[in-house]
């Protein structure tokens, strides 16, 4: 299930033109965005951990109401690249795929409207939301480990599911939900986000 959740991330919709006719109408679009609102370090098992707090924002930039999932269940791809003329001598990606899943309660999403684990955007509607992602920072000077980032400026994107179960229930459900707004199912990817890692000392031990 996390691997459907994830896929690739889609383009953003705009509003085009066509020469010498009528305006088309809208497309749907969301747009995310990320920013660094906390950061602080703590002591793993060998590595220090950078720890982010991201705000989500995620906006409605087309023309129609569009439903967003915003329950328990989410799902997301950390993807962290050294920034040019960073520390690293050979570019490297380090890709983390991130859960934050409830089964313990059982949500609502089957209803015959949109219940609480959905927000409905208006045009140019937003709702926001946070998470931490965790950032293994390898000691300067020292052979960099699998899925760490060696110290220096880097770039993190974000790519956040939108939906969790089958693809044949969202259907349904953007049937029946149609006069509401249209579901909105596809993954979502911020733009890059620069960050530095660093040798600070870590606060605590990790939890």
């Amino acid at each position: 299930m996390t691997a459907l959740c994830l896929a690739a991330a889609l383009a953003f919709f705009g509003l085009s033109d066509a020469r010498g006719a009528a305006p088309e109408a809208p497309q749907p679009a969301l747009k995310l965005t990320a920013e660094v609102v906390g950061r602080r370090y703590c002591a793993g098992d060998r590595l220090n951990i950078l720890q982010l707090t991201l705000r989500l924002r995620y906006q409605n930039a087309g023309g129609r109401k569009l439903i967003v999932y915003r329950g328990k269940n989410f799902f997301y791809q950390t993807r962290i690249r050294g920034a040019s003329g960073s520390a690293p001598s050979r570019p490297y990606e380090v890709v983390v795929t991130n859960s934050r899943y409830n089964d313990a309660q059982a949500e609502e999403v089957h209803g015959r409207r949109p219940g609480s684990a959905f927000a409905t955007l208006p045009p140019g509607g937003t709702f926001e939301t946070t998470i931490v992602v965790g950032v293994a920072v390898s000691p300067g000077g020292l052979e960099r480990p699998a899925n760490s980032v060696a110290p220096g400026e880097h770039t993190l994107q974000i790519i956040a599911s939108s939906w969790y179960e089958s693809r044949k229930l969202a259907e349904e459900l953007r049937g029946r939900w149609q006069a509401a707004g249209l579901l909105w199912i596809d993954p979502v990817a911020t733009q890059q986000l620069k960050f530095t890692a660093g040798d600070d000392a870590p606060a605590a031990a990790c939890r």
